[in-house]
Parts: structure tokens; sequence; C-alpha cells
């Protein structure tokens, strides 16, 4: 017996009845959503680290889901690891990191900044803000700066030519933004973003309707209900939703969409049907395929489709416990 263990042992009867009542109550993973989230994990993790060894950036593209699967994973009692999970989110939040290595001795922060939006965003949102670190309040402070003039923040990179309107991309982006900044308590011009985004009369992907849902909860509108409800009347009758709402179910789709019905609160059938689809559609090497997002790849998967898909049905998995 260690001597922890023994420690343990000699404890006085109400010490030891606190800790097992502590204990009791951290969160726990059923046999089977552990086994699932840790295969995803495996395949996640290859693909991230592989991306950064051969990209050598963090880009808005694998590492943030990478690092929000695993933490998201984490708060619910999985194992993960811990040492390179630190050495992860270090790397990942220096801002000479957000370009290719022949980029990084010239690096302007501040331009590069402004170009990876959707980056800065999504890695305050995957790494929990107990993580007080001095990039939190960089990151937050230009994402603020970056409002634009009409209320909205501009999607970068590769995000413009996703299959869906461009102002859609747009607004999905500046809903992202705006759960950030609401999460860090940082300052934006609310009524104008909103504004924005609610000139989308007519969304035609899952992730924009699950973001609005989760930034009306969030920012406590009264108009949650209405988009659980559009939310819900997309859903497929296999329980998943696709990326684009009028397409076959995805797990990126539906990572988004059980996401947000988790984090509200929501219907707990379909959240069960959703939880079904997505431990069924797992490949047996733990990843998701799911149809690239890009115009161009033509409802084909693709490696950053799979990546982000894989991510976040395990971050859904994880929340909707």
């Amino acid at each position: 017996m260690s001597s922890e263990m023994g420690n343990h042992k000699v404890m006085k009867n109400g010490t030891r009845t606190l800790l097992v009542l502590a204990l009791s109550q951290l969160p726990c993973l059923s046999t089977a959503a552990e086994n699932t989230i840790q295969s995803g994990l495996q395949y996640v993790r290859n693909a991230g680290e592989a991306w950064m060894k051969k990209r050598g950036c963090v880009s808005c593209h694998q590492i943030p889901s990478m690092i929000w699967a695993h933490e998201a994973a984490k708060s619910k009692g999985a194992e993960v690891p811990a040492q390179r999970m630190t050495e992860w989110k270090t790397w990942s939040t220096k801002v000479k990191n957000f370009v290719k290595p022949p980029q990084k001795a010239d690096c302007d922060e501040d331009a590069t900044m402004a170009a990876n939006i959707d980056t800065m965003a999504a890695m305050l949102l995957a790494i929990p803000k107990v993580d007080s670190a001095n990039w939190r309040k960089t990151f937050a402070s230009k994402l603020a700066a970056e409002q634009q003039a009409n209320g909205s923040w501009r999607a970068c990179g590769q995000l413009p030519a996703q299959h869906r309107p461009v102002n859609e991309t747009h607004a999905t982006t500046t809903l992202w933004v705006a759960l950030s900044l609401a999460q860090e308590g940082t300052p934006f011009d609310r009524d104008a973003a909103m504004e924005f985004v609610d000139g989308v009369t007519n969304p035609t992907s899952t992730e924009f309707l699950a973001v609005r849902m989760l930034v009306a909860e969030s920012l406590l509108e009264a108009a949650t209900v209405k988009w659980e409800e559009q939310l819900l009347r997309l859903q497929n009758g296999d329980g998943g939703w696709g990326w684009r709402s009028d397409q076959p179910s995805d797990a990126l789709g539906t990572g988004y969409a059980l996401y947000a019905l988790a984090r509200a609160g929501g219907n707990a059938e379909a959240i069960s049907r959703a939880r079904k689809y997505l431990t069924m559609s797992q490949g047996s090497d733990g990843r998701w395929k799911v149809p690239g997002t890009k115009e161009l790849a033509k409802g084909k998967p693709t490696a950053t489709a799979n990546d982000w898909g894989s991510a976040w049905a395990i971050i859904a998995l994880a929340e909707s416990q």
C-alpha cells in the first residue's frame, strides 16, 4: 500500500467522509462515452500534432478545436495528457505561431492578430478562463478593437470560401467573437453586433443557428427558445444535423447543435438522439468523416472538416453528459 493510501486509511472519520463526498461529486463519464471520447481524442491529437509539426502554425483549423476537445473531456473526468496540453496551450497562444515558420522572424503581431480573428476567439473559448495568463487580455482587447463600424467581425483566412453566403460566414464569426468577449467580460458594441447578425434572415448552416443560440443564452436574451426551436425543427431522422442544415447529418453540424442544446439545458430527447447519432457514426479509427465546408469540396470529406467534426463530436458528447 502506498503512503498516500495509508494516510487515507488512518484519516479521522469526518475528514474521510468529506473526501469520499468530494470524490463522488467529480464529473463522471459512462464507460461507453469514455471509450468513444478517448478513441476520438487519439485521432484528434494525432492529427493536430501532425499539423503542428508539418505546418508550424496554429491556424483556426485543427489546433483550437483539438485543445477544446481535450479540455471538454478533462472537465468530465476523462484522462488526458496534461503535459502535452500545457505545451499546446503555451505554443498556440504565442502570436508568432499564428504564421508559418518562414514568417515568424518578421511577424508583425498587431497585423497578425487582426488577420486571425477566428483563431483568437476560438482560443479564448477553448481554454478555461481559470487560465488567466496575459494572452487572454491581449486577445480580448484586440478582438474588441477590431469590431467593424457595422458591428461585425470579418471572417479570416479561407472561411469566406465556405459553402454558405459570405455574409452568413461573417455573422457566424461575429457570434463566436461576441461569445468569447462576453465570457471574458470585455466590453463591445453588443447592439450593433446583434443587429448585424440578425440581418441574416434565412441562415443555411447549423453552425450559425447553434452559436446564435449560445449567444442568446450567454447574453440572457428572451429569444433563446426561438433558436432552440429552429434547431430542433432541423434535426434529421437519424438524430443528427448537417453542417449545412439542408444536408445529411455529419459530426460537425451535430456537434455544434448538441453542444448548444446541452449548454442551454435543451430538449432531452433531442439530445439523446444526437448523442446516439455521434456514437454510432464514429469510425473504427476514432474519426468522424465530414464533408468539407468549402464550396470547392463539393460535399466530399476533407482532412480539415474531419478534424473539426471529430473535435466537435467530442466537445458535444462531453458537454451533454
